[in-house]
């Protein structure tokens, strides 16, 4: 890896545990063992280390544009992870319910039903882990 590609997954990794910091647990996506290694810098490096860290807008607006996104676009195991990342930038409960709830006029009902679902799932987990 050259410099420049070592620095970004380094940002990328620093961010990623400051937004993923006091999380019941971490997101763990299933990679084939073939191309796991090149998709996790990959990834690292895009997402945390050139989008996350940017300073544009602060981590909890992220959070919630990223909320909204996933819901629409119904991912459940990544608006699994980024919902902890917005309760851990100090989004309340009420603020991802209400990004989702956004969801159910432009990315419709089922959308934000199963957005709700997942809400539902992450709180329960903070809920048993005491966080």
């Amino acid at each position: 890896m050259s410099d420049e590609a070592v620095d970004r997954f380094n940002r990328g990794l620093t961010t990623a545990m400051q937004l993923f910091a006091g999380a019941p647990s971490l997101p763990s996506f299933p990679v084939p063992d073939e191309i796991a290694a090149d998709w996790n810098q990959l990834s690292m490096s895009t997402v945390m280390g050139d989008v996350w860290s940017r300073p544009g807008l602060d981590p909890a607006r992220r959070s919630l544009v990223t909320i909204a996104l996933l819901t629409a676009l119904n991912r459940p195991e990544q608006l699994r992870a980024y919902i902890a990342i917005g309760l851990n930038q100090g989004l309340s409960r009420g603020e991802v319910c209400e990004a989702i709830m956004q969801t159910a006029v432009y990315a419709g009902f089922p959308a934000a039903i199963e957005g709700f679902r997942i809400a539902s799932e992450v709180f329960a987990a903070y809920d048993a882990a005491g966080t």
